[in-house]
C-alpha cells in the first residue's frame, strides 16, 4: 500500500462514515442494476436504513481513511438486530474503493472486525453477499468463511457465510 490507510470508528450517518456509506451504496446498487447508481437511488436507501444498526450499542462501524481524510473502505458490525443469530455478529456494508482495490484494505477491515467479534466473545460471525461480489466473495473465503444456509431473509443476498471464532 503507498498511503498511509488508518482504520478508526465512525457513524455511519455522519462524514467521514457518511461518505464510506455512500461509497459503499453506490458500488453495489450500480452492481445490482448493471449501471451507476443514481444520487436518488443512494439517498432513498439512506432514508430507509440511516445507521442500519451500527451504532452502539447495537453495532459498530469502521472506516479506512487515507492521508488526505477520504474514506477508502468501511465494514459494519453487527452485535445485535434483526436477522443476527444470538451466538454471532453480522458483517453488514464491506466495500473498498476502486483505486485502493488489490491493495489489501479489505484484509485490513476484515480482520478489524474479526478481532473486534472476538474481543467480544462472540462465537462467529456471519454476512450475506451477492453472487456476483466476487473480490468479496473470494476474500471472505481467504480468511476462513464457509458457506452455509441462509440465516436471514434478505431479499437481495444470494450467499450467506460463517467463520467460527471459538
Amino acid at each position: 500500500m503507498s498511503a498511509t490507510i488508518v482504520l478508526r470508528e465512525a457513524r455511519p450517518d455522519v462524514e467521514p462514515g457518511l461518505g464510506a456509506l455512500r461509497g459503499y451504496l453506490h458500488d453495489v446498487i450500480g452492481r445490482m442494476h448493471g449501471r451507476p447508481a443514481t444520487e436518488d437511488e443512494v439517498e432513498a436507501f439512506g432514508v430507509e436504513s440511516p445507521d442500519d444498526g451500527l451504532v452502539p450499542p447495537d453495532g459498530t462501524f469502521v472506516v479506512a481513511v487515507e492521508d488526505g481524510g477520504a474514506a477508502v473502505g468501511c465494514v459494519g458490525l453487527r452485535w445485535r438486530g434483526p436477522g443476527v443469530p444470538p451466538d454471532a455478529a453480522e458483517i453488514k456494508r464491506m466495500w473498498s474503493a476502486h483505486e485502493v482495490r488489490g491493495l489489501g484494505v479489505g484484509k485490513l477491515l476484515l480482520d478489524e472486525v474479526v478481532r473486534l467479534a472476538r474481543e467480544a466473545g462472540c462465537a462467529r460471525l456471519v454476512l450475506d453477499s451477492r453472487a456476483d461480489l466476487i473480490e468479496a466473495r473470494t476474500l471472505y473465503e481467504r480468511a476462513g468463511f464457509v458457506e452455509v444456509e441462509p440465516y436471514n431473509d434478505n431479499p437481495h443476498a444470494q450467499v450467506w457465510y460463517a467463520l467460527d471464532l471459538l
